[in-house]
């Protein structure tokens, strides 16, 4: 009888053990298309196809930077 009780907990737990592995595999699938997923949406020409989506356009050239100067009469006007 100790024996019978004894083979169900092994038989048992070895069912236990096998589900969790399944929930590993699923685990570890659903991680690499999240990573597939991630890398394609991190590609440049991917994010071309959403920025035309979202109606905006790429710059063609650079944006300038604009410098100003202090005048030499606005220096005299705030002394």
């Amino acid at each position: 009888m100790v024996m019978i009780y004894s083979n169900h907990l092994v038989n048992t737990k070895i069912e236990h053990v096998n589900k969790l592995k399944e929930e590993t595999e699923e685990y570890k699938s659903r991680n690499a298309y999240a990573q597939s997923r991630l890398i394609k949406i991190r590609m440049e020409s991917e994010l071309g196809k959403e920025m035309v989506q979202d109606s905006l356009v790429s710059l063609e050239s650079h944006p300038m930077k604009l410098l100003i100067k202090a005048d030499s009469t606005d220096d005299k006007a705030t002394r």
